[in-house]
Parts: structure tokens; C-alpha cells; sequence
């Protein structure tokens, strides 16, 4: 880990502490259009169960229970103690009506049952997964024809987004080789 992101990692990597709850007042003003932009693109509808993974300080979770509605269920997974506290903040009706469930985890490790969920999302956080294992443990909890919705500031990818969707050459994607069957990566357009 270089320098720089030894000095940002207790903000926005790994949040913790008081540079944790300030990386996380930053994350809702500075992804909540990606926030909005993923959970639209997810299609949810009412009923559906969705996984939302390194879920921060909760925007997204809250978005995505208000789509899903009453009768659905979101489960949040993220490793740091900080933005489970921020989020259940954030989405505390919801947590005590059921539809929002916190849990410690990883994109490797969602805890969540295999073909149990329809739709998984994950905003600004695939650059601390470990790519095939992240992928892999998505694909064994999503329900076939489940939908997987990513999305990361460009400058932190370090690649461009196809190489995370359908292969176009030799060199495969890692979602393709996951079992992803109509993985596609984009770059959405800035605004």
C-alpha cells in the first residue's frame, strides 16, 4: 500500500474512527449520484431481495428499500463497524420494519444463502475486492437470472470497464469467468 492510500484508508478503504465518520459524510455527498444511478439501473421492484456490498454509509440501502418496498429485503454487507453504525442510522425504519438487514462482510464473504437473492449492488467498491473470489461468492448468491450492477469512480478502476464485463479478445473478464452469462461493462455517461 502506498503512501496515499495508507493516509485514506481509515476514510474510505477501511473507514474507522473519526477519519471513518468523516470519510463517510464525504461518501454521501460524493456518491450520491452514483448511488441513485446504480440502484435505477438495478430495475428493482417491489418484492425483491437485494444484496448491496461495502454498502458505506447507507444511501444505497435506503434507496433500494424504498424500491423494494415492504415486501422486500435488503441486506447490507460491510466490514467496517463505522459505516454498519452510519447506515443503521441512516436506515433505521427500515431495519426495525424488517426490509434492511446489516451484516459484517465482504463481497467474498456475503454470508447470504446460495441462489437467495435477485439483484446485487455495489458502489465505489470493487477496487478493494479480491476480483475472482468477489465475483465468484456474488454469482453463488444470486438467483439465476439475477442482476449484478457495479459502478466506481472511473480514476480509481485502473482499467477500463470492459475488462470487468463480456470478453472481446483473448484476455477474459473476470465476471465472465465467473459465470456471469450477459456480463457487459460501461462507462456511464458523466453528467
Amino acid at each position: 500500500m502506498n503512501l496515499l492510500m495508507r493516509i485514506v484508508d481509515p476514510a474510505f478503504g477501511h473507514p474507522r474512527g473519526i477519519l471513518g465518520r468523516l470519510g463517510g459524510r464525504l461518501m454521501v455527498r460524493g456518491n450520491a449520484e452514483q448511488e441513485r444511478w446504480a440502484v435505477g439501473s438495478a430495475e428493482l421492484k417491489p418484492g425483491e431481495r437485494v444484496l448491496v456490498v461495502g454498502h458505506g454509509p447507507g444511501v444505497g440501502l435506503a434507496l433500494a428499500a424504498d424500491a423494494v418496498g415492504p415486501t422486500g429485503h435488503v441486506l447490507g454487507v460491510d466490514p467496517s463497524d463505522t459505516m454498519r453504525r452510519t447506515a443503521a442510522e441512516r436506515c433505521a425504519r427500515e431495519i426495525r420494519n424488517g426490509v434492511v438487514e446489516l451484516r459484517s462482510g465482504t463481497a467474498e464473504v456475503t454470508g447470504a444463502a446460495a441462489e437467495s437473492l435477485d439483484v446485487a449492488i455495489s458502489v465505489n467498491n470493487i477496487m478493494l475486492w479480491r476480483l475472482d473470489a468477489g465475483f465468484a461468492e456474488i454469482a453463488r448468491v444470486l438467483r439465476p437470472e439475477g442482476r449484478l450492477v457495479l459502478t466506481v469512480h472511473r480514476h480509481v478502476l485502473g482499467r477500463g470497464p470492459e475488462e470487468y464485463g463480456r470478453p472481446r479478445r483473448r484476455r477474459a473478464s473476470t465476471a465472465w469467468h465467473s459465470g456471469y452469462a450477459h456480463a457487459a461493462g460501461t462507462a456511464r455517461p458523466s453528467s
